[in-house]
């Protein structure tokens, strides 16, 4: 796997804050955060996709008691 560097500039202060903080949250360096904070956007952009392809699917007016009747129709018809 080929990594590539991504370098940021933080003013000290907020460095040291940041420092100080990474052990009480349970990670070891800022490269295992970075990764972590990463990998947690990514499946957040994912839902909110996946959310939005539901929400284009809904029909107004539409129970669940009917999408209920329609699934046990089309299973009786399947059999």
């Amino acid at each position: 796997m080929a990594e590539t560097q991504v370098i940021f500039r933080l003013d000290k202060r907020l460095l040291k804050e940041f420092d100080d903080t990474l052990k009480i949250s349970g990670f070891k360096t800022r490269n295992e955060w970075f990764r972590a904070a990463i990998r947690e956007f990514l499946d957040d952009v994912e839902r909110k996709k996946v959310l939005q392809k539901l929400r284009k699917l809904e029909v107004k007016g539409l129970e669940e008691k009917d999408i209920e009747e329609l699934v046990s129709k089309w299973r009786s018809e399947k059999k």
